[in-house]
């Protein structure tokens, strides 16, 4: 457990380095249950930019492996080489997820990305689901929850842009 604690801790410092680097403002470092959170507004950010902050994560992850593999250390090295794999999956709040929408944010409206990005979680969902009936591996119940949060997340900016756009749509017609 010790050793899951400090994989984490070096992909969170991994976002906290790329984001000092990219001169990423942020207004606070959130613990959660599912890692660290720099609130930082994205909106304003470059794609490669966006693209790098998340990657650096994982990024770090694999060069712990790559340093630790075939060494005493190789319990510590297989964490790592995990985590980097496992936040790369194309789920909301993961790093896979988050590049996957700020690159269709690129192409596609917001609604559209969020959209996605719900039946993205929904279909990861089921394959966790699958995979904790065959296999017996509750570890994955934890990313299920992180999808489940992810849908809530973006059901919750679909309901911001639905309040917005018909407020705005009842006022400009007077």
């Amino acid at each position: 457990m010790v050793l899951i604690v400090i994989a984490l801790t070096i992909h969170e410092v991994g976002h906290l380095v790329a984001a000092v680097i990219l001169k990423i403002k942020f207004q606070r470092i959130k613990i959660t249950l599912f890692g660290f959170n720099l609130n930082a507004n994205l909106e304003s950010i470059k794609l490669g930019n966006k693209i790098l902050l998340f990657f650096s994560g994982p990024f770090l992850n694999l060069v712990m492996f790559f340093i630790l593999a075939d060494t005493d250390y190789n319990d510590f090295a297989d964490i790592n080489i995990f985590l980097a794999v496992v936040n790369m999956i194309p789920v909301i709040p993961l790093d896979g997820g988050n590049i996957c929408k700020a690159i269709l944010e690129k192409i596609l409206d917001g609604i559209s990305v969020s959209r996605y990005m719900i039946m993205t979680n929904c279909f990861f969902i089921v394959c966790f689901s699958v995979i904790i009936y065959i296999r017996q591996d509750w570890f994955y119940f934890v990313l299920i929850i992180m999808a489940v949060r992810g849908i809530m997340e973006e059901n919750r900016y679909l309901f911001e842009k639905s309040i917005k756009y018909n407020y705005y749509k009842k006022f400009r017609k007077r």
